[in-house]
């Protein structure tokens, strides 16, 4: 179980040494918040670039710290007062947010320097109070590790002891080794091990476990015995830094921080936005614009976006794309409207009506004149219409009436 950030049980209650007395304990029985403590220790005094003072304030600013020290007063009145000047009684009593304010005005107008504010904390009582999992996240993060330049091999040589010391920097405290030489030694690809570590190395580790073989038959060569041979600085100033990974890998699980969420990179204000959905599907704070739909992405006609039109980024094909379609054929020119009206179709010929003649029943058409209407046979000419037409007489369509070559039999 990796080690939380201490949290007094009746705070309040308690005084300032019960309060150091239960810090102690709890630093006392974590390994892994020792090899935290000794870690942030020795990045401080090796002043790396990486980890510098204004870094670690815009990852870990003034108002995320003092959170960290809610339960201690007597730490946040001490910082407080030896960076802002504020007398220690008024200083104990403001509230962390008010302290956290206050440090970052002096620090912001110029009057203490932010390498100050970095040493005020000790690193003790940081990785006691603090994310010890963060801290280490956030070394592993910023460290250069494909940079093997001798300032950073030497501190990987120096963590590499840490990680296998079963004593503590920290005075008056021993632990239990993070990792065993059978670790260390096997989390570090065999291959990588053969090719990189030197030759005499590697001929002075057979020669130590045949000569072992020889004297103490019964007693097996371990890889503690390797490590006794081929030391951490040797291992660090021969395999890139890069392969080492896996070591500190091991290391994470062993301390239970690869169960902790790494931190964001960046500072609070630089990391990514919290995504929310709009209506329309799309996160509110992304900045792509919402997906074309197929109307969208149909291109328009030559006439309404022509080439010159489309931004150049746009026309750069992609490399080994297609070459792109050949653009379309314009459209034929639109025929001129004539105004005129079209002539107005000529208006089918009306036939008149025979007048019905008078039967016996008023009203009621005669047999005589059902049969002259419905007789298909019976077709007047037009010189016999137009004559109708010219008379005053009503036209008759008896058959008799008819010329010979109207009548069909």
């Amino acid at each position: 179980m990796p080690a939380r950030p201490l949290l007094h049980v009746d705070g309040e209650k308690k005084d300032d040494e019960t309060l150091r007395a239960e810090a102690r304990a709890h630093l006392a029985d974590s390994p892994s918040l020792q090899l935290v403590a000794e870690l942030l220790q020795r990045l401080r005094t090796a002043d790396m670039p990486f980890w510098s003072p204004e870094g670690l304030r815009a990852r870990w600013n003034a108002a995320e710290r003092m959170r960290w020290f809610r339960q201690r007063p007597d730490i946040r009145q001490k910082i407080t007062t030896g960076l802002t000047g504020l007398a220690p009684k008024a200083a104990r009593k403001k509230m962390a947010e008010f302290q956290a304010a206050l440090i970052d005005s002096v620090i912001d107008e110029g009057d203490v320097a932010v390498r100050a504010f970095e040493e005020s904390f000790d690193p003790t009582d940081v990785a006691v109070y603090g994310s010890a999992a963060a801290f280490w996240h956030g070394f592993r993060e910023l460290f250069p590790w494909r940079d093997d330049a001798p300032v950073f091999q030497e501190f990987i040589a120096w963590l590499l002891k840490a990680l296998l010391a079963d004593t503590s920097s920290i005075a008056g405290m021993g632990r239990v080794p993070i990792l065993t030489a059978w670790d260390l030694r096997t989390a570090i690809d065999g291959r990588v091990w053969h090719t990189k570590i030197p030759i005499e190395v590697r001929v002075a580790i057979d020669d130590a476990r045949f000569s072992q073989e020889r004297d103490r038959p019964g007693v097996p060569f371990h890889a503690q015995d390797d490590l006794a041979i081929a030391v951490p600085d040797i291992i660090a100033a021969s395999v890139p830094l890069r392969d080492l990974a896996g070591v500190f890998d091991a290391a994470e699980r062993a301390m239970g921080f690869d169960k902790e969420a790494p931190r964001p990179k960046g500072p609070p204000e630089l990391r990514p936005p919290v995504e929310s959905k709009a209506p329309d599907g799309r996160a509110r704070d992304s900045l792509a614009p919402a997906a074309p739909n197929a109307a969208q992405t149909l291109a328009p006609p030559a006439s309404i976006a022509p080439a010159a039109a489309i931004p150049p980024a746009a026309a750069v094909p992609a490399i080994d794309a297609p070459p792109p379609d050949p653009p379309p054929a314009p459209p034929p020119p639109a025929q001129p409207i004539d105004p005129t009206p079209p002539p107005a179709a000529a208006s089918p010929a009306i036939l008149p009506m025979p007048e019905l003649r008078r039967g016996p029943t008023p009203g009621v058409p005669t047999l005589e004149d059902e049969l002259e209407r419905t007789n298909p046979w019976v077709v007047p000419s037009a010189e016999e219409l137009a004559a109708a037409a010219a008379s005053d007489d009503p036209p008759s369509y008896h058959p008799e009436a008819l010329s010979p070559r109207k009548r069909r039999r």
